[in-house]
């Protein structure tokens, strides 16, 4: 039997339960901390906390209804659902509490990062204040990876030390208070000191305030940018094309607007200092970027324009005669962005579904998210590597409306965001070629060798005409259609070459006849290309490579629009006339065709030399490339070093150009020439008379396996005793 005082406190027990669990204003309900509304004597709003942080006290609905039971809030995650009518009526009458619960669903609505933020800590310390934070520290999601775990017990280790700090050291606490009064003031007086400061905005841009930029130039720069470069990749936000806009453009994108401005004065002949202090920033901000830098989308967008054009100021040698380096450049560049891109969770905008932000925020790291994709893509195909990019991309069923950024913003302005569709759709086809067809040596070479590949050509040359059936009659602007019309035409190049490379395997695995050479058999099943099984694809491929020239030559001004297009069309170009000339030495063209394909050639080195602001500059030293190869390959062509002025080594290729060997032996030679046509490093290697690297690429083991039924550990032997050096697309004999 329970005595009378026992009886007492029993309400007693029952009001203190009542004022600690369901006596709470919504924000503290919404710390998870105590709610003191006996400060003021009366026991109702405000409470100590409010009154103290100068907010609106609501007093919240009653949460009773059911036992809690506490649980470890570590090992299991179960959200409370327990909640009245009353309490989720006056909550969403709250914008505070609206705003707390957006941000769960918007961190839950996709699998990613979590972070896990502790509360602010209290002014009061007491102990169970303490306790009880602690033991409501808020986690929003369940971890999925150590780092998640990692997160959140740092939020709740730094919670405990903020919350006991003052406790812990009591004979310090005066001080302490008087330490963090005097750190807040100094805090506000500096950041009313840097508002007040002349030097903020473009000022403050590390260029400008070094002295090597004036706001002006920068400016101009920024200017020449938009009006040339920007409509081959329209990544910037168009907000900052105008001149009120500069100081937050220097402000919060310092990485895009470098870049800009490194690509708009990489042709500026007459003040090449302004293009050198540029690259070294750029420079400074990529190693940055690599070594783990804190990054947001401007970033990810600077890397892929750089990609686009690759300024020559960011390498530190640039060879007289091209030789690739662009691509590799780009494909480094691209690289990093996609990385960078995953890390920061670019690649959830694949999907409508899941908001990130706000929408302009949103459909910007859409739009860079799916040119990520567009440049992985074309650089994998370029130079024949693999993709970096193996995540959700543009195949969800991006349209123009999700790039409201690339919409024209008045009644006569460009859409770019139908081009960047266009564009789209036929990277898609390009990257379904590359992995069918070039997707590695062995399946590569065991199709050529079957013949199974017919049939994917063939679907592949339908899928292609279906595009331009239907973005043929896009209407856009000469440049725009013209960049379509030139990646269309590589695209069946690329797809039809396979035939052609086939073709080649297929004759060299055969028995010679009468002890001739390859080069006398693959003459042989060349002179008559109408009587092979796969004619149609070697003439189609001969035809897209003349195609592509033709449209460079006839459609596109140099000086006004082939200037200023990304390295990729220039780079075709050089694939496209590099095919030709493999094609011609293997017999196949009449001498009438010939004589119009070296015309044809001839006419596209003039059009990159006027497309080029100098000698360094990419159409110079892609033309010196093509001269070398279609004029003859000089017995002794003088290579550059170190301690050779450039000056001397171009006298040097002036005379070798002018007399072209007349042995026929240097348009007459081995199956496989020495290199690929999309190895540009191994045809610079050839026309220099450097030896090859790889020697004939595997032609070795052609030529070795002349038994088609050779047993398999012989045939491994043959292709390992030949040097090799990536996939099959970068290293085809053909």
């Amino acid at each position: 039997m329970e005595s009378p005082s026992q009886v007492a406190s029993q309400p007693r027990r029952a009001d203190n339960i009542l004022k600690r669990v369901s006596r709470a204003c919504l924000h503290c309900r919404q710390r998870k901390s105590r709610c003191d509304l006996d400060s003021n004597g009366t026991g109702k709003p405000p409470c100590q906390r409010c009154v103290r942080e100068n907010r609106e006290c609501v007093l919240g609905g009653s949460n009773r209804g059911g036992r809690r039971i506490r649980k470890n809030k570590i090992k299991n995650f179960t959200p409370a659902t327990n909640q009245s009518p009353t309490k989720d009526w006056e909550e969403s009458s709250s914008p505070a509490s609206s705003e707390a619960r957006r941000a769960p669903s918007v961190s839950a609505s996709y699998p990613g990062p979590v972070v896990f933020l502790p509360p602010n800590p209290p002014a009061t310390s007491n102990s169970i204040a303490v306790e009880d934070e602690l033991e409501d520290t808020a986690i929003d999601s369940v971890p999925r990876n150590p780092s998640d775990a990692w997160q959140c017990l740092t939020g709740i280790a730094t919670q405990s030390a903020s919350a006991g700090a003052p406790q812990d050291r009591p004979r310090d606490h005066a001080r302490s208070e008087s330490g963090s009064f005097s750190a807040h003031n100094g805090l506000r007086n500096s950041i009313v000191a840097d508002f007040n400061a002349p030097n903020t905005g473009i000022k403050a841009y590390r260029l400008v305030q070094s002295r090597a930029l004036d706001p002006t130039t920068v400016w101009q720069l920024v200017n020449r940018y938009a009006e040339n470069f920007h409509p081959y990749l329209p990544l910037v936000p168009r907000k900052y094309f105008e001149r009120s806009a500069l100081d937050e453009f220097a402000n919060s994108e310092k990485y895009l607007l470098t870049a800009i401005i490194t690509i708009a004065s990489k042709d500026l002949l007459d003040r090449p200092e302004i293009h050198e202090c540029c690259s070294k920033y750029m420079l400074e901000l990529i190693s940055a970027i690599s070594a783990g830098a804190e990054c947001d989308v401007d970033a990810i967008e600077a890397l892929l324009l750089l990609a686009e054009w690759e300024p020559h100021g960011l390498r530190s040698r640039i060879e007289r005669v091209g030789r690739g380096e662009e691509d590799r450049a780009a494909w480094m560049h691209v690289g990093l962005a996609l990385r960078s891109g995953y890390f920061i969770g670019l690649d959830r905008t694949s999907f409508r579904g899941d908001p990130y932000g706000e929408q302009a925020t949103e459909a910007r790291r859409r739009l860079a998210w799916a040119s990520c994709y567009v440049s992985d893509r074309l650089i994998s195909v370029r130079i024949g590597r693999a993709f970096w990019s193996r995540g959700p991309g543009p195949m969800t069923g991006l349209v123009s409306q999700d790039f409201p950024s690339l919409q024209p913003a008045r009644e006569g302005d460009e859409d770019y965001s139908k081009v960047f569709q266009a564009m789209l759709d036929l990277t898609q086809l390009y990257g379904n070629v590359h992995e069918v067809l070039y997707s590695g040596m062995r399946t590569s070479n065991q199709m050529m060798l079957m013949g199974d590949y017919v049939k994917y050509v063939d679907d592949f040359r339908l899928a292609i005409l279906r595009w331009k059936s239907l973005w043929g009659p896009l209407d856009c602007s000469a440049p725009m259609r013209a960049t379509l019309q030139l990646s269309y035409e590589y695209l069946r190049l690329y797809t039809t070459a396979f035939a052609f490379q086939a073709a080649i395997s297929q004759s060299l695995v055969k028995p010679k006849v009468d002890g001739g050479s390859h080069r006398d058999q693959l003459r042989t099943t060349f002179k008559n290309v109408a009587s092979m099984q796969d004619s149609r694809f070697i003439y189609e491929s001969v035809d897209a490579a003349k195609a592509y020239l033709t449209i460079l030559v006839d459609s596109v001004d140099p000086e006004r629009h082939l200037h200023f297009m990304p390295l990729r069309f220039y780079l075709y170009g050089i694939y496209s006339a590099v095919f030709l000339y493999k094609a011609r030495s293997f017999g196949m063209m009449v001498p009438s065709e010939e004589a119009k394909v070296q015309g044809l050639v001839a006419r596209t080195t003039e059009v990159l030399k006027q497309a080029s602001a100098g000698p360094d500059d990419i159409g110079s030293r892609y033309s010196r490339l093509l001269e070398l190869l279609w004029k003859g390959k000089p017995t002794n062509m003088p290579t550059t070093t170190p301690g050779e002025t450039p000056q001397s080594t171009d006298f040097a290729m002036q005379a070798a150009l002018s007399n072209p060997v007349s042995d026929p032996s240097y348009m007459d030679f081995s199956p496989a020439n020495d290199f690929s046509w999309l190895d540009l490093e191994a045809v610079g290697d050839y026309v220099s008379g450097d030896p090859v690297s790889g020697g004939l690429l595997g032609l070795d083991a052609f030529q070795n396996s002349s038994d088609p039924f050779q047993s398999a550990q012989d045939r491994s032997q043959n292709w390992q005793s030949s040097t090799w050096l990536g996939d099959m697309s970068s290293n085809l004999l053909f």
